[in-house]
C-alpha cells in the first residue's frame, strides 16, 4: 500500500502486527499485458489517500486485499480506480482538489461503488481473511478477466516443476538500496511458491511467495497489496498480495484464493 499526497504517490511503512504492508520488484514494465490489472487510490478513515492493486473478475467486480477497502472495520470513505499501465497527475490543475480530479471521467478514474472486506477480516496475524472486493460503479469491458482457482490448487503445485507464478502490481519496484525505485507503473515479477503450512500461513489463509532479485524473479512491495499472484501465463489468480516482514525483499505471505474461505466470499458478488 502507498499513501498519496496530492500530486504524487511515496511509500509508506505500516505496520499491522507482526508484518508489514506490501509492490512488484525485480520485474520489468507490464504495459499492455495484464489491462485487467488496476491500481486502487482511496481516501482511508485517517483522511490520507493511500494506493493498492486489484483485478477485474468481471466488468464490474475487482478482487483486491481486504485491508485495501476498510481500516478498523470502517470503510474508505472514498475509492477510485484506473487500469492504465502508468498513472500520472500532470494533467491536474494547480490547486484542483484531489477528489474535484479524480472524479472528473475524462481523467480515467472510476469510482467504486462500493468496498466490501471479508467479514472475519479485522487485521490479525496469521489468520487475516485479507480479501475484499470492489464494486465499480462503471462496468469495464475487457478482452479477459482474472479467475478464480480451483480448491486447493495450490498443493498441487508446491514442489513440482510448474511451480512458477507471476506477481502484477503497482507498488514500489525496491524499497532497499540498490534497488529502491517508485514508479507509479503496473510491473509483472516472477516468484515461486516457498510454503503452506508454517506458523505464519495460518489455516489455509496465505501462501509463502520467494521475492528475490534475480533474472528469473520478482517480489511485491509496497503498492502492491490486494494485486494478483498469477499461475504462470494464465488468468487464475491463485493469492491477493498480502503482506510482509522484510520491507519488499526475502520473501512474501499472500492471501490464498485456492481455499473455501475466500471463495465462499468472493463468488457471493459474481454473476
Amino acid at each position: 500500500m502507498k499513501t498519496v499526497t496530492l500530486a504524487r504517490a511515496v511509500p509508506l511503512m505500516l505496520l499491522l502486527a507482526c508484518g508489514t504492508l506490501h509492490a512488484v520488484t525485480f520485474g520489468q514494465p507490464d504495459g499492455t499485458g495484464h489491462p485487467w490489472v488496476g491500481t486502487l487510490l482511496f481516501q482511508a478513515v485517517d483522511g490520507y489517500y493511500y494506493s493498492c492493486s486489484g483485478t477485474l473478475l468481471s466488468p464490474t467486480i475487482l478482487v483486491t486485499a481486504a485491508h485495501c477497502t476498510s481500516e478498523d472495520g470502517v470503510k474508505n470513505l472514498r475509492t477510485w480506480v484506473k487500469f492504465a499501465p502508468v498513472i500520472s497527475f500532470a494533467d491536474r490543475l494547480p490547486g484542483q482538489p484531489i477528489q474535484e480530479y479524480l472524479d472528473d471521467p475524462s481523467h480515467g478514474w472510476i469510482p467504486a461503488a462500493d468496498v466490501i472486506a471479508h467479514p472475519n477480516y479485522h487485521g490479525t496475524y496469521p489468520n487475516t481473511y485479507d480479501v475484499g472486493v470492489v464494486k465499480l460503479s462503471v462496468p469495464v469491458s475487457a478482452a479477459m478477466y482474472g479467475a478464480l482457482p480451483t480448491l486447493g490448487f495450490l498443493e498441487t503445485v508446491r514442489g513440482g516443476k510448474d511451480n512458477l507464478f507471476a506477481v502484477v502490481g503497482y507498488g514500489m519496484q525496491g524499497y532497499v538500496k540498490p534497488f529502491n525505485s517508485d514508479k507509479w507503473e503496473r510491473y509483472k515479477g516472477n516468484v515461486r511458491l516457498v510454503e503452506l503450512k508454517s506458523t505464519f500461513n495460518g489455516a489455509d489463509m496465505s501462501a509463502k511467495f520467494s521475492n528475490n532479485p534475480g533474472k528469473t524473479s520478482g517480489g511485491s512491495c509496497y503498492g502492491d497489496s490486494g494485486g494478483p499472484v498469477f499461475y504462470g501465463n494464465t488468468n487464475m489468480i491463485t493469492a491477493v498480495v498480502s503482506w510482509g516482514i522484510t520491507p519488499c525483499i526475502g520473501v512474501d505471505y499472500n492471501f490464498r484464493l485456492d481455499t473455501p474461505v475466500a471463495q465462499d466470499f468472493v463468488r457471493g458478488f459474481l454473476p
